[in-house]
């Protein structure tokens, strides 16, 4: 707030089981399940960012990042760049030239904003590509299978060579090497199915309302409280 100064703002909050979970039961399945001490806390952070004038965005059926993303793509459309604070980087792939990205480095106030540019630079694919890369090479926090055998590197040399999944297993006969082609052939189900578990929805069924989210004046008293 103080930094980037925003004229508008809102957050939003998970609110457990999502579509992910009924597509694939073992979507998170190796996580801990969350302490009781957190739960009083993220009810606590509710509490402050309500204190603070801040709107709070749901949606059962879907996480946090779905409807950060859905919020982002609707400000676009009313012509208000957005910048999305999260520690998840699953929702770099729907970074664009009115949407980027500030996420945290090595250490929590050591911050980059991701930017088009920057995820070229960093993955060398364009943002729509990241959810093609994670089908591949799945992703170990959230459970997500991808291809057994298929790591970083091949994963981005085969995007970059074809562009997207689909043009991969349309043209899967002239994949080299051998063990690749194979990989990916008997792999090919986990990938799919990797691909829309990755994929962060844009069109929630929510509303943005950039009124109630302009920043204003809150109670301090209440917040101090």
């Amino acid at each position: 707030l103080r930094d980037q100064q925003p004229e508008y703002v809102a957050v939003a909050f998970d609110v457990g089981r999502t579509f992910r979970h009924e597509m694939y039961p073992e979507y998170k399945g190796h996580r801990e399940r969350m302490p009781d001490e957190l739960m009083t806390q993220i009810e606590r952070i509710k509490q402050v960012v309500e204190a603070l004038n801040i709107p709070i965005f749901t949606r059962d059926g879907f996480e946090a990042d779905d409807v950060l993303a859905t919020l982002a793509c609707q400000a676009e459309a009313q012509g208000v760049a957005s910048l999305i604070v999260t520690g998840d980087r699953d929702i770099l792939q729907v970074v664009d030239g009115a949407i980027s990205v500030l996420t945290s480095g090595r250490q929590f106030s050591d911050t980059i904003i991701y930017t088009p540019e920057g995820i070229e630079e960093k993955h060398g694919l364009s943002p729509d590509q990241l959810v093609d890369l994670m089908a591949l090479v799945g992703d170990k926090s959230d459970n997500i299978p991808g291809v057994h055998g298929i790591g970083d590197k091949g994963a981005t040399t085969l995007l970059q060579k074809y562009g997207s999944l689909e043009a991969i297993y349309s043209n899967i006969g002239e994949v080299t090497p051998d063990r690749t082609r194979k990989a990916l052939e008997e792999g090919k189900a986990d990938a799919l199915l990797s691909q829309e578990l990755g994929r962060i929805i844009t069109d929630v069924p929510i509303q943005l309302d950039l009124t109630a989210c302009h920043t204003r004046d809150y109670d301090r008293d209440k917040v101090v409280a």
